[in-house]
């Protein structure tokens, strides 16, 4: 018989992994512990994993998140997440989701480092293109599996 716990274990597995950009500043938030959502245009309905590359200047995945399923709703109630947490203003919500009816707020569950892997080393040895705003990971299999070793080493 499954324990409750055995089945939050099981569905963490299965979960859908991405690679997610951030640029350094909200980075930066989430390393201290202030940003716990992460808030987007568009995303997965889902919950996810994400391994994280954060943008210039840094220009290297550093990181892994995995996230909860995300809190859809109207614009203002998304941006006062971000006040209530510290991590962003209701204006600069509005102002970064203009045009929306619904916007996402995803909530962090757990936060890592992992050993950088380099933009360079990402166009060299893996044909990387750092995303917009995110790709599956599944896109990408070998550069999945490197992560992933990664992410078991750290």
């Amino acid at each position: 018989m499954k324990r409750e716990s055995d089945t939050e274990i099981v569905r963490a597995d299965e979960k859908r992994l991405i690679i997610l950009s951030l640029q350094p500043q909200p980075y930066g938030l989430i390393m201290q512990g202030i940003k716990k959502h992460e808030f987007r245009r568009k995303f997965l309905d889902t919950s996810v994993n994400a391994f994280i590359y954060v943008s210039s200047p840094v220009k290297a995945i550093k990181a892994y998140i995995e996230f909860d399923a995300p809190i859809v709703d109207e614009v203002d109630p998304i941006g006062r997440i971000a006040e209530q947490e510290g991590s962003g203003t209701l204006s600069g919500i509005l102002a970064y989701m203009k045009g929306l009816k619904n916007g996402y707020a995803i909530p962090i569950r757990s936060f890592r480092e992992i050993e950088p892997l380099t933009l360079k080393e990402l166009k060299n040895s893996y044909h990387f293109t750092a995303p917009q705003s995110y790709i599956l990971a599944d896109s990408r299999p070998e550069l999945k599996e490197e992560l992933l070793r990664r992410l078991q080493n750290d």
